[in-house]
Parts: structure tokens; C-alpha cells; sequence
């Protein structure tokens, strides 16, 4: 491999979450005492996202460096967990709607840890689903396609899958410190999908869905404890 792939690999796996563990309070301090600052930060997060990403495929043009595999190949692993993800989506929408008092507090209790980070007005609401799915997108690209792989060709299955889900948990601390242990096994399921299927389009699109998922609740919860004069 080149040098510009193991100092990419170096890069992502250390330098990219260290920043997050030295900035993550300023970050949350930010988030709960400044409401401008969720837009700020959404925006801030989705070019770090895009930035790292166009790195990633760049670098993967140089000769003997990691062979992104876009091809989205069909096992009958990959079918059956392509309509599991489907069903799982279409019960996401069906559960996302916030219409009674009851449902909303049941709803908080789920994602109290995020509320602070999820939007609350339209304008918000827009930029988190962009946010959404360019974390969907990019971080597959960055953890999966890369990271994943880099560790797989160097160490072991077991620490490749460990390590870079440890890295990927760290990278969201930002939101929550709560979030770090949800992070890390929703990671580990990503990684699951695309090592079994060779199939990185599922982990993209069950990603993308799960956070465009959250954005909703939220957004739904605030919405109408706001209307209805609630306080959660």
C-alpha cells in the first residue's frame, strides 16, 4: 500500500476521533445553551463528512491502496437482509407518528440523550435529513469501505471489526456520551451487513434510515409538545 493510504488510515483512525474526545464538551455546551449553534454544527458536520470522504476515494485511485467496492453485489444473505431492512424501514414510518401526549413522552424517553441535537424548526428539520444521509453515505464509505478494510488486510477479523467500530462510536460523541455505546453496536451491525453481503449500499441505506428516523421523532415530539403547550 502507499504511504498516503496508511497516513489516511493513521489520519481517520486516531487523529479523527481524538478531535472529537478534546472538543466533544465545547460541542454540548454549545448545543444546550445555544440554539443557533444545532444548525452551525450540522453544517460544520456534513462538510467534515464530505471532506473526509472525497479523501477516502481519492486516495483509493493511487496504485495498491484499498479497492473501494461500490458494485452492489446480491447473496441470498444480502436478499434476505434487503427485506428485513426494507420491513424495518416501513415500521419506522409507521411508529414515527407523534399524536398524542402519551406518545410523545414515550418517544422522549428514547431519545432524551439526542434531543438537544435534534432539529426543531423547519430549516433544521431540512439540513438533518441532508445530514442524515451523507452520514449514511460517507461514514459507510469512511469506516466501512476503508477503515474496515484497511484493518482487515493488516490485523485480525475480530480487532478489524472492534477497532473500527470503537473509532466510529468516539466520532459521535459529540451529540451525547450516551450515544457512544448505541454507536458502537449499530456500528458493529453495519460492519456485520457489509462483511456477510459485500454489499455496502444496505449499510448505507439502513444508516441513512435509522438517523433520518431520529430526526423525525424528534422533530415530530417538539413540534407538538410546542403546539399543544407540553413540557417533556
Amino acid at each position: 500500500m502507499t504511504i498516503l493510504t496508511h497516513n489516511l488510515a493513521f489520519f481517520i483512525g486516531i487523529v479523527y476521533p481524538m478531535y472529537f474526545l478534546f472538543t466533544y464538551k465545547k460541542t454540548q455546551f454549545k448545543l444546550k445553551t445555544d440554539n443557533n449553534y444545532r444548525l452551525v454544527d450540522y453544517k460544520q458536520t456534513i462538510t467534515l463528512f464530505w471532506f473526509l470522504t472525497i479523501l477516502v476515494i481519492g486516495v483509493s485511485f493511487t496504485k495498491q491502496s484499498i479497492d473501494l467496492n461500490f458494485y452492489p453485489e446480491f447473496n441470498p444473505i444480502g436478499i434476505i437482509l434487503s427485506i428485513l431492512i426494507l420491513i424495518f424501514i416501513i415500521l419506522q414510518i409507521a411508529s414515527s407518528k407523534v399524536s398524542t401526549s402519551e406518545k410523545a413522552e414515550i418517544v422522549l424517553k428514547k431519545i432524551r440523550d439526542n434531543y438537544h441535537y435534534l432539529p426543531k424548526t423547519k430549516k433544521e428539520f431540512i439540513w438533518f435529513n441532508i445530514l442524515s444521509i451523507s452520514a449514511g453515505f460517507c461514514e459507510e464509505i469512511i469506516f466501512r469501505l476503508f477503515l474496515f478494510s484497511y484493518l482487515f488486510e493488516h490485523t485480525h477479523i475480530i480487532i478489524a471489526f472492534v477497532l473500527t467500530n470503537l473509532v466510529f462510536a468516539i466520532t459521535h460523541i459529540g451529540s451525547s456520551k450516551q450515544n457512544i455505546i448505541g454507536a458502537f453496536f449499530l456500528g458493529l451491525l453495519f460492519s456485520a451487513i457489509y462483511y456477510f453481503t459485500n454489499n455496502i449500499w444496505l449499510s448505507i441505506i439502513l444508516h441513512s434510515a435509522i438517523d433520518i428516523n431520529i430526526g423525525i421523532l424528534g422533530y415530530k415530539t417538539y413540534t407538538f409538545s410546542k403546539k399543544n403547550k407540553l413540557v417533556l
